[in-house]
């Protein structure tokens, strides 16, 4: 019997970085060096406190955890891993399943060695995928076996390529069409590496996708058709790569030749999705917060619950053969009123969809971290920082104890 099997997920999670800190041997800590984004320190705790953070999230009837277990902090150096690392890991995992939490272990959220990206040339480098991520995904395999409830690879490889290859906001912070496509190109390789490696094993596969609604949001209505063209355009991007890939067993980016990904066809067993809002499309092709009279949240989108419902009905006819997951969802503000108003609904979404066969839901984050560029001025948690569980973690506990 794999995870799946018994029943909807109910889960919440967070990536290192937010969880733990920035890891010293990783990419984005230059950018805390050299004054880019706000010191991250410990993040949100989780290595102090995750034996405390873990029956929390137990007495909230979550069955599920995503855990990023940081291949920064697992090989700080090249060839060189950190056994005390990964022993704290391992604790993390068993101290979960005590809990009766499944861990789904992300292997890239984000963050990557800074070895790994700027010396060996990272995803986009066939010969660096091959012969350091394979590696690391191997040994990740043969350490948590027996272990993990399952597998979710990178989380949002294409949405990863365009913030740091395309909109500047993460490293490496280049603002380059084809930089950007070419990035894409290789995390989807990576992972679909990442999935041919695991199918092997007994745990399940789930690749995340970052599945924000787009719409056109010209901000001259005379060029509502030009915002159309670009509203298209996006979503090939982050919508067309990963269906067709996962339909076809190519991976094909916009203005890129396709490329052979056959394990795609048979595998991942699900998909998650990452949706917090939609976004607006400008005739420029700049990304806005939409609708645009809608109250936004500390990240300066407007969540609408509403819009997750789409997303998933989109990902449910899309790839039909898949079981589809909330994988990662919620909402950067420190008023948990209207944190409990957009859950309310939003659950209403995934009960719906669970109808349709909808796979699971996971809250994003499970306690207030460090939020990249925005630090700690973004709380997303059903848990504070003080260990405190918000009166909206009950809505998700209700849930759960409804299905």
């Amino acid at each position: 019997m794999t995870a799946t099997d018994a029943g909807f997920l109910w889960g919440a999670g967070a990536s290192s970085v937010s969880a733990e800190g920035v890891a010293p041997a990783a990419d984005w800590s230059v950018w805390e060096r050299h004054g880019r984004a706000p010191r991250s320190g410990d993040g949100a705790g989780f290595a102090r406190d995750f034996r405390d953070d873990l029956a929390q999230l137990a007495r909230l009837g979550l069955n599920s955890l995503r855990l990023t277990v940081e291949w920064a902090r697992l090989e700080p150096a090249a060839g060189r891993p950190d056994s005390d690392a990964l022993d704290r890991y391992l604790d993390i995992v068993d101290a979960a399943a005590a809990e009766g939490l499944g861990v789904w272990i992300t292997l890239q959220h984000t963050s990557l060695p800074g070895w790994y990206t700027d010396d060996e040339g990272g995803h986009a480098d066939e010969v660096a995928r091959r012969r350091w991520w394979a590696r690391h995904v191997d040994r990740m395999a043969e350490a948590f076996d027996g272990r993990a409830a399952g597998w979710c690879p990178i989380d949002d490889p294409i949405g990863w390529a365009v913030r740091g290859y395309g909109l500047g906001s993460r490293p490496p912070g280049l603002r380059s069409p084809e930089a950007t496509a070419e990035a894409a190109e290789g995390a989807m390789l990576a992972l679909h590496e990442a999935c041919r490696l695991l199918e092997s094993g007994a745990q399940p596969v789930m690749a995340v996708f970052g599945a924000p609604t787009l719409h056109a949001a010209p901000v001259e209505r005379e060029h509502a058709h030009a915002a159309g063209i670009e509203t298209r355009r996006w979503d090939e991007l982050l919508w067309g790569t990963w269906t067709r890939a996962l339909r076809e067993g190519a991976v094909e980016v916009p203005g890129r030749a396709p490329v052979a990904a056959p394990s795609f066809e048979k595998g991942p067993e699900l998909v998650g999705l990452s949706h917090d809002h939609p976004v607006g499309v400008t005739e420029a092709g700049r990304l806005v917060s939409w609708p645009v009279s809608a109250r936004r949240s500390v990240a300066g989108f407007a969540p609408e619950p509403a819009e997750l419902g789409e997303a998933v009905a989109r990902a449910l006819d899309a790839v039909p053969d898949r079981g589809v997951v909330v994988a990662a969802h919620g909402v950067a503000t420190d008023d948990d009123d209207w944190r409990d108003t957009l859950l309310d609904a939003s659950l209403a979404v995934v009960a719906d969809a669970a109808a349709a066969g909808l796979r699971g839901y996971f809250h994003d984050s499970a306690v207030d971290g460090y939020e990249w560029a925005l630090g700690f001025g973004a709380p997303r948690g059903l848990i504070g920082r003080d260990r405190v569980v918000k009166p909206s973690a009950q809505r998700v506990a209700a849930a759960a104890a409804a299905v």
